[in-house]
């Protein structure tokens, strides 16, 4: 599996200053979500790399308590300009373990929108995700840039890579948008 190094959180918030590194959220983006993600008012998400919360607070108005993760404080201080109840911000690198005060096995969904490729192991960290966030039966939502298989482009993930984290999921459905991305939509058994 292709390490990619992570930005520092001083990167991020370069990027964020230069309207870099953020992909929009389109009317068919949100469209794929809610056939794979069934709405669930009251239910907890986390939507993990929420960059300025516009995913989140899409969250928000499906009905789910949304915390919102990230580890850029421009992107976080923009989020934080939308205050709803319901919705708070957190800043966490997770390439340094679980956020703070995350409730084990009590998350009904996580988001992570283009920032597995850069975690430094991100089949450890969607596993971890599965084993020790999720509810029993709770969904996971990825989306990922691919690339070609001798590329290593950074932001990015090869067919094979994006294929392996779909391992150890009781149903894991992949389909794509353009750009191209690859969407993950994933449950964890119910047991």
């Amino acid at each position: 599996m292709t390490m990619t190094r992570s930005p520092s959180a001083t990167t991020w918030d370069a990027w964020a200053e230069e309207g870099r590194g953020y992909h929009m959220l389109t009317d068919t983006e949100l469209a794929a979500f809610a056939r794979h993600f069934p709405i669930r008012c009251g239910h907890v998400a986390t939507d993990v790399g929420c960059g300025t919360g516009v995913f989140s607070r899409q969250l928000h108005r499906f009905g789910y308590d949304v915390t919102g993760i990230d580890f850029a404080d421009t992107a976080l201080r923009a989020a934080r300009r939308t205050p709803l109840t319901g919705v708070r911000y957190l800043r966490h690198d997770l390439n340094q373990g679980d956020p703070p005060g995350l409730p084990i096995r009590g998350i009904d969904l996580v988001v992570c929108r283009l920032i597995l490729p850069f975690l430094t192991d991100p089949a450890a960290w969607v596993r971890r995700v599965r084993d020790f966030w999720l509810r029993p039966g709770g969904r996971m939502y990825a989306v990922i840039p691919v690339v070609g298989e001798d590329v290593t482009q950074p932001g990015g993930m090869a067919e094979r890579e994006i294929a392996s984290l779909s391992f150890g999921w009781a149903q894991a459905v992949r389909y794509d948008l353009r750009g191209p991305l690859a969407c993950l939509a994933l449950r964890s058994t119910a047991t």
